[in-house]
């Protein structure tokens, strides 16, 4: 017996080891017949999106890791709720099911994952995180092609790569509505599926993403919009002002709303500052898990006490948890294709001089990974987010969650699995030092930073993994080749030990 984790109920039924669980039900839907409501259609879906929308609309997004700024676009629609493309969606989930591959959207513009999450995990931020981790912060790394004419307009076109043709469709002004699925159910720890469906055909090499203006765009007077939309002020988005009604029951649209500021949540586990026993350089805003008492580290360094047994055991258990599915076979690409088995995936355990590499960098409530030539030999994953909503323990599974989806948002590694120069840097580097087969140890910090009211995950690995041009993994049958001093392989994990 399972649960299924719902917004307003639980109910418990016979799950197989792929569970076909129910679409997540809030009280009051958006739509008649929907599963999903205003706030969470707000500030998961709609608010991502047309916040980017807004940044093309005024000319302030920067057009790849290097390029000048993107054109304003003349004439950018807001993105609104459809209750008829929402409902495309539930029956292309069939009503319920984490299916494992994206539904034939035919032709339709269409996002999918299938990922593994927690019950705590408002279905608010996994949609959220989804659209600007996974598809809007694309524009960070690729560039669209631009070609201006004159002084009166530049035409904004997607020639590739592949990663980029979501963040084309999420701002293609013809794009007007979105309607989304979500499901959950556990398989063995708590699994979601999300799909939406956009109103515009998938774009292709080639077409045109939207018409610029080379000057940029600063009010609404040199704004063109589609009959039956108003410019807004604010944002410079054309606002649908007519309801159509492909989108009632009981209303057809959802605007941009900015989400309140969420006040501080106390974490469940109780806090401590640092001491004044302590010499490494700790952050003023600083909180650690507390009540561990040092615990099996307790007579490695002097800063023990800011992790807990618990927290170790759990970093160490989500690590090889999927450490184990990537080496039988059973993690999917963006594509739906699972990545190759691995021969030669080290289990893992833990190492407190690790741990305290991870807490004197973590200490500082950092912004991005440490120096790597402070760690030598030794790997890293970092990752902060809003505090609101977890405590120590679950803030744990976050960072290790958050580390592990990017693989779902790319199609690398088909036959071979080699970390190569365009990994480094890229989000997909936090996949591949997890799933590094040589690494076999880590340490771990988790900090609340009290001001900022976020928490810093950091981890540290060794043998350190991303090492460019080498492979992340020996392609095989689990348990087929040992990694090196290793004693014994359990084949139901595929991992050695």
């Amino acid at each position: 017996m399972a649960k299924l984790y719902f917004i307003a109920l639980a109910i418990v039924c016979l799950l197989p080891a792929l569970c076909e669980g129910n679409p997540v039900v809030f009280a009051t839907p958006q739509c008649q017949g929907g599963y999903l409501d205003q706030s969470t259609i707000n500030t998961g879906v709609l608010n991502p999106i047309n916040t980017a929308r807004e940044n093309v609309a005024k000319g302030n997004q920067q057009n790849g890791p290097n390029g000048t700024n993107l054109p304003s676009a003349k004439s950018m629609t807001q993105m609104s709720w459809s209750c008829e493309l929402e409902q495309t969606a539930v029956k292309a989930l069939e009503n319920g099911k984490c299916l494992e591959t994206a539904p034939d959207s035919g032709g339709k513009a269409s996002f999918f994952d299938n990922q593994y999450d927690y019950p705590a995990t408002p279905i608010s931020e996994i949609l959220a995180n989804a659209f600007n981790d996974n598809y809007l912060s694309q524009i960070k790394n690729n560039k669209l092609n631009v070609q201006s004419q004159g002084t009166v307009t530049s035409t904004v076109t997607f020639n590739g790569p592949d990663n980029l043709k979501s963040y084309a469709n999420l701002i293609r002004p013809e794009a007007k509505e979105i309607g989304c699925a979500f499901n959950r159910c556990t398989s063995p720890e708590v699994k979601y599926t999300y799909y939406c469906i956009l109103n515009t055909e998938d774009i292709k090499t080639g077409e045109t993403v939207y018409q610029g203006d080379p000057t940029q765009i600063t009010s609404c007077s040199q704004v063109t919009c589609p009959s039956g939309y108003m410019c807004n002020t604010t944002t410079l988005l054309c606002e649908a002002t007519t309801v159509a009604t492909a989108t009632s029951a009981p209303s057809t649209s959802s605007s941009l709303v900015t989400s309140p500021s969420s006040s501080p949540s106390t974490p469940s586990a109780t806090t401590t500052r640092a001491t004044t026993t302590t010499t490494i350089p700790t952050s003023s805003q600083a909180q650690f898990p507390s009540g561990g008492g040092g615990g099996m580290c307790s007579t490695s360094h002097n800063y023990a006490g800011r992790m807990t047994d618990a927290i170790r055991n759990e970093y160490v258990r989500l690590h090889n948890f999927r450490r184990g599915l990537l080496a039988t076979g059973q993690i999917p690409r963006k594509d739906g294709k699972y990545l190759p088995k691995a021969s030669n995936m080290w289990s893992m355990s833990y190492d407190c001089a690790l741990e305290a590499g991870a807490i004197k960098h973590a200490s500082t409530c950092p912004s991005a990974l440490s120096d790597p030539n402070s760690r030598p030999n030794e790997g890293e994953n970092f990752k902060s987010f809003p505090a609101t909503k977890f405590d120590f323990g679950t803030a744990a599974k976050k960072s290790v969650t958050e580390w592990w989806k990017p693989i779902r948002s790319v199609n690398y590694f088909e036959k071979v699995v080699v970390f190569r120069p365009f990994h480094v840097g890229a989000p997909i580097s936090s996949f591949t030092q997890m799933g590094w087969a040589s690494s076999n140890k880590l340490g771990c910090s988790i900090v609340r930073c009290t001001t900022e009211n976020r928490y810093v995950g950091v981890c540290r690995y060794r043998a350190g993994g991303n090492i460019v041009n080498s492979n992340v993994y020996q392609v095989g049958n689990p348990c087929s080749m040992n990694p090196g001093g290793a004693t014994r392989c359990n084949p139901s994990e595929g991992l050695w030990s």
